[in-house]
């Protein structure tokens, strides 16, 4: 856990604090950046556009050992928002989602510290539509998964010259496999 920043312990202890959830989300064809106030905030030279109270996020819930994903979804949204959702929607799978929390000021609602809470890659997108407002649902996984995937490199000689050309240390693997390994006996140590 880290500490914060003077600033920020200054803001949080304000009468009145304001702290926003910040979603970022990184399709190849463009970020879609929300955030939970009624404002639109600018944080690291993006606009995060504001929800109106429109969306939610799942609780997220870390415990070690486990990778629980989350689930996105903002709700009676207009036709610009579904068109959005709708332009990306072929490009959904494996796009970058970055949960944090912003600190603003009170007075002037500019960030004053930013927090990181979850990290992962979105899995699918729903939308659900009744003529005249829709519900947009995304569920994504957590970064954590990249650990469960399987290195595709083995200790061979082709494996790693790929990597680095001008190395033969796994050269002779092969030739040496089963091959019996025969050390001296004790007593001959001690001559």
């Amino acid at each position: 856990m880290r500490s914060l920043s003077a600033p920020a312990l200054a803001a949080l202890s304000a009468t009145h604090a304001v702290v926003v959830q910040l979603v970022r989300i990184d399709f190849p064809s463009g970020t879609v950046a929300l955030n939970s106030s009624n404002t639109d905030i600018v944080y690291g030279g993006i606009t995060f556009k504001g929800a109106y109270g429109l969306g939610t996020v799942n609780v997220i819930d870390d415990k070690p050992g486990q990778m629980a994903g989350l689930q996105l979804e903002l709700i009676n949204v207009d036709s610009s928002m579904v068109a959005l959702a709708l332009d990306s929607a072929d490009q959904v799978q494996g796009s970058l989602v970055t949960i944090s929390t912003a600190i603003l000021d009170s007075g002037t609602y500019q960030v004053v510290d930013v927090e990181t809470d979850w990290v992962g890659y979105a899995d699918k997108m729903i939308i659900q539509e009744d003529g005249q407002k829709a519900t947009v649902a995304m569920s994504a996984e957590s970064k954590a998964v990249d650990m469960l995937r399987g290195q595709t490199l083995t200790y061979s000689d082709g494996d790693q010259r790929s990597l680095y050309p001008n190395d033969s240390a796994f050269k002779f693997v092969i030739s040496q496999s089963d091959k019996p390994v025969v050390w001296p006996n004790k007593r001959w140590y001690f001559k």
